[in-house]
């Protein structure tokens, strides 16, 4: 019993860390993939492994999603189509991107974003997945410092 509560108050503490260091406005923006985090092994999912390696998320400031990849494999391209129209929202009570629209509960793709130490991983809900991203900074997010 002392070692559940234990692993609980751990799990609220990171949590709370996790939620401080990541807003729905520091997602804004493009990401890519530089690393599948613990790589499956299956040789069923080889393709997919392929095209998210090069993969990049765009998460809109009015809401619009996109996904793009250097790869495009059947599965990839079926994405793509599925998400042409997507929208996305955070839930910042569990860390969680729902990629859809009203009409399909965005239920088309779910992210759930940690951090790990200085690296910050998508994990693709349902999957064993977890993909290291970093945002991109276009020039008018660059700053002149004397």
């Amino acid at each position: 019993m002392k070692k559940q509560l234990l692993v609980l108050v751990i799990l609220c503490f990171t949590n709370s860390l996790m939620a401080q260091e990541f807003t729905q406005k520091d997602l804004v923006g493009k990401w890519k993939v530089v690393a599948i985090v613990n790589e499956p092994k299956n040789p069923n999912l080889k393709d997919i492994i392929k095209s998210f390696s090069s993969a990049t998320f765009l998460f809109e400031e009015n809401g619009n999603f996109r996904t793009a990849t250097l790869d495009k494999t059947q599965w990839f391209t079926m994405l793509t189509d599925i998400t042409k129209d997507a929208k996305w929202k955070m839930n910042a009570a569990n860390f969680t991107i729902s990629v859809g629209n009203d009409s399909n509960n965005y239920s088309i793709l779910k992210l759930i974003v940690m951090k790990v130490g200085d690296k910050t991983i998508f994990h693709l809900d349902e999957t064993a997945f977890n993909f290291e991203v970093q945002k991109e900074i276009n020039r008018s997010q660059l700053t002149n410092n004397p």
